[in-house]
């Protein structure tokens, strides 16, 4: 089964890959789950069969098909099967509202732009959709300068809303490899996947590279990571003992570390690397700046600013879609090392944002979301290290109802907050009584 379809110019380059892979590779394991094992050619079927479906339903979302993130087959499935009708797939988590995100994302799609992707991204105070076109997914430039192979095997114990893991993991799928799907983070679980399943690439974040370090001996570790090729890791730097760890058990040309945002590709760096900072991806621009946005000296700490040469191109919703990469930024600070174009990060820890588990929130989206609840009369949320997690909020809540708890409001923020917007502790101050309450 094929689907020809007008689209985008991305558009033919996926399905090509997606059917050439079904033809060539049929019987090859695509994406193993909890629920087993889906080949290529039952993939290529499963999502033909569902963008048919999407072709011959009103199009009610204007080109963009909202799936709520899994850890799942079938989640990639209906990944494939929008990007093969020419829609955009507005990825999302469980519990968030889709509705703000959907009307910008439709806005965006009737100005013109054709976005392969939208996820949402921390800018600012907040989560915003960010949209990503231009360069293919199925383009091999990215995947392999991180170290992803055609036919290899990666494995994943990350949540699929994020940019990082669900591109990395599509880009895999798209060149005929295999996605291993943890549906959840546990360290036991992580070490077990790799014995059984042998993948050759990897990715975790620091602080789940401590848990599962913490979990078993250096030796134990080195023997079930038998079968990595590469251990990559993202989202915070990783501190210099535990680096110290990895390369003596896995040897430094088996572990790396990538930098980069949901606006712009950014750097790859083995852990064989002995200069300072990091290499930018192929295809990618990276500079300094002040205040002003003027190039500063090398050496000189300033905000990273990113764009691609190679056509990929990321923007909000609200900018405007121009046809070219911009210059962009998420506040991340850093410094260029004289005389090469290689980048040290300096912080990615800026104000009014936290690292949550290796996951970037923005504490007014948190704060915003507790003081909705109409039995709270201000709050305050704070960022407190953790020695699991790295950082977690807490909540200091002022009110005068006394019958609301800490659970009501934990269920409030289930409701509407990923886990790691949650706060871990909350404190209740009720100004009309005496009586304090503290989780």
């Amino acid at each position: 089964m094929s689907v020809h379809l007008p689209g985008p110019a991305w558009h033919a380059d996926v399905v090509g890959k997606l059917h050439r892979t079904a033809r060539q590779r049929p019987n090859c394991p695509a994406i193993i789950d909890r629920h087993g094992t889906t080949s290529f050619c039952d993939l290529y079927v499963a999502a033909a069969r569902q963008a048919q479906e999407l072709e011959t339903h009103p199009d009610h979302g204007a080109g963009v098909t909202v799936l709520r993130a899994t850890p799942s087959a079938e989640f990639f499935i209906q990944v494939c099967a929008a990007l093969m009708a020419g829609r955009t797939p507005l990825v999302l988590p469980a519990r968030v509202p889709e509705a703000a995100a959907l009307r910008a994302v439709q806005a965006a799609r009737r100005g013109g732009c054709r976005p392969w992707k939208a996820v949402l991204a921390v800018s600012g105070h907040g989560q915003v959709p960010v949209l990503t076109h231009g360069e293919s997914p199925a383009a091999p430039r990215k995947a392999r300068a991180l170290g992803i192979l055609p036919g290899g095997r990666a494995l994943f114990a990350a949540p699929m809303y994020l940019n990082g893991p669900f591109e990395f993991a599509l880009r895999q799928l798209l060149l005929g490899g295999c996605i291993i799907l943890a549906p959840r983070f546990e360290a036991k679980q992580w070490l077990e996947n790799v014995v059984g399943h042998k993948p050759d690439w990897a990715f975790l974040v620091p602080t789940q590279i401590q848990q599962v370090w913490d979990a078993c001996p250096p030796r134990g570790f080195r023997s079930a990571c038998s079968s990595l090729r590469l251990l990559v890791h993202s989202s915070a730097p990783c501190p210099p003992q535990l680096r110290r760890r990895l390369a003596a058990a896995l040897g430094p040309a088996r572990v790396a570390e990538y930098y980069g945002t949901t606006l712009y590709d950014g750097t790859f760096s083995p852990y064989t690397s002995r200069s300072a900072g990091d290499t930018p991806l192929p295809g990618t621009e990276l500079r300094i700046v002040d205040p002003s946005r003027w190039p500063v000296a090398a050496g000189a700490q300033g905000t990273i600013e990113g764009r691609s040469r190679a056509g990929l191109i990321s923007h909000r919703t609200d900018q405007p879609c121009t046809g070219r990469s911009e210059w962009q930024s998420v506040g991340d600070l850093g410094k260029r090392i004289k005389d090469t174009d290689r980048i040290e990060v300096t912080d990615v820890a800026v104000p009014g944002r936290a690292i949550v588990a290796g996951i970037k929130v923005a504490v007014a989206e948190t704060h915003d979301t507790l003081f909705a609840h109409p039995a709270v009369q201000s709050c305050e949320i704070r960022v407190s290290p953790h020695d699991r997690f790295g950082s977690v909020l807490s909540a200091v809540v002022q009110t005068t109802d006394p019958t609301l708890t800490p659970a009501v409001l934990r269920t409030w923020c289930a409701q509407r907050l990923t886990p790691p917007q949650r706060p871990h502790a909350i404190e209740l101050r009720r100004t009309a009584a005496l009586d304090h309450t503290t989780l």
